[in-house]
């Protein structure tokens, strides 16, 4: 069990700290896709995530 922690930061919000236990090794860029918004009605963009202090 990996236990990961970062700081996530999100156009438009406060930075949030962040804890997930996985099974499996993830790394930086697999967070980053997990945690990034998908496009939902009436938006057109995707909201981008970045993570610090991974």
């Amino acid at each position: 069990m990996y236990k990961i922690t970062a700081i996530i930061k999100k156009p438009g919000n406060s930075p949030t700290n962040w804890v997930r236990f996985s099974d499996k090794k993830m790394n930086k860029a697999e967070c980053e896709k997990m945690l990034s918004g998908r496009t939902e009605a009436g938006k057109s963009r995707e909201e981008k995530v970045t993570l610090e202090e991974f």
